[in-house]
C-alpha cells in the first residue's frame, strides 16, 4: 500500500503505526501544493487534500486520519496496534481516535497553525484545549497508554502533541501530558518515524 504524507503532519501517526506493526508501506511525499510524484492531484486520493491518504494496489483509497489508522491497525497482528476487535477496549480506542481528531486536531491545532485564522479564532482554540487536555491528563496520570497497550490512538495523540510548540500552545500546565510525550518519543517506532521525517521537515 501507499501512504501519502507530509513531514510531521497527521500522517506521522500512520508511519509510526506501520513501523510498530512491521507493515510494508510505501510512503509518498506530497510536496507543496497538491501535485503527486506521478502527476496526479492529491485530491484524486483524498478529496479534501488531507494527509494521510492511503491507496492499495487494488485501487482502494482511504482518507481521514482515524479511518486510515483503523485500517492499518487491522492489517497488523491482533493486539499489536489495537485492542481485540469487538471488545469494549477496542471501541474505547475508537472513541479516543474520534476525540483526538475532532477536539484537538481540528478544534485546537488547525486554527492555531492555519495562517489565515483570525486572532479571535486562535484565542478560542487555545481556550478549547483545556477540556480535552484535562481529560487526557487525568486518564494518563494512571495509565501508560490510552487504552491497554500501545495503539494507533497513542500514535495519533503523540503526533498532535508534537505540534504544541509550533502552535504556540504550552504543555507547562499539563505536566502529565508533557511527561507522556517525552516517554513516547523514546519508543523505537516513534523515534524512528520522527528521525525519518525530520530531515524532510527541515528541507521543506
Amino acid at each position: 500500500m501507499r501512504i501519502y504524507f507530509r513531514p510531521f503532519a497527521g500522517s506521522l501517526a500512520a508511519r509510526i503505526a506501520c513501523l510498530e506493526g512491521e507493515l510494508d508501506a510505501e510512503f509518498v511525499l506530497v510536496e507543496q501544493g497538491m501535485a503527486l510524484p506521478d502527476g496526479r492531484d492529491l485530491r484524486d486520493v483524498s478529496p479534501l487534500g488531507y494527509v494521510p491518504a492511503l491507496e492499495t494496489p487494488a485501487g482502494f483509497r482511504l482518507s481521514e486520519t482515524p479511518a486510515v489508522l483503523s485500517y492499518i491497525a487491522e492489517l497488523a497482528p491482533e493486539g499489536v496496534l489495537a485492542p481485540v476487535p469487538f471488545s469494549d477496549a477496542h471501541y474505547r480506542m475508537l472513541a479516543w481516535l474520534a476525540l483526538i481528531s475532532s477536539e484537538l486536531h481540528k478544534g485546537v491545532f488547525d486554527p492555531l497553525m492555519r495562517k489565515t485564522a483570525a486572532e479571535a479564532e486562535r484565542a478560542t482554540a487555545r481556550w478549547r484545549a483545556a477540556r480535552p487536555f484535562a481529560l487526557l491528563s487525568r486518564h494518563l496520570e494512571a495509565a501508560d497508554h490510552l487504552e491497554g497497550g500501545f495503539s494507533v490512538a497513542d500514535a495519533y495523540l503523540l503526533t498532535v502533541l508534537n505540534w504544541c510548540e509550533h502552535a504556540g500552545l504550552s504543555l507547562e500546565p499539563w505536566p502529565v501530558l508533557r511527561a507522556w510525550r517525552h516517554r513516547l518519543r523514546a519508543r523505537p517506532s516513534v523515534a524512528r518515524a520522527m528521525a525519518e521525517e525530520y530531515p524532510l521537515l527541515r528541507a521543506a
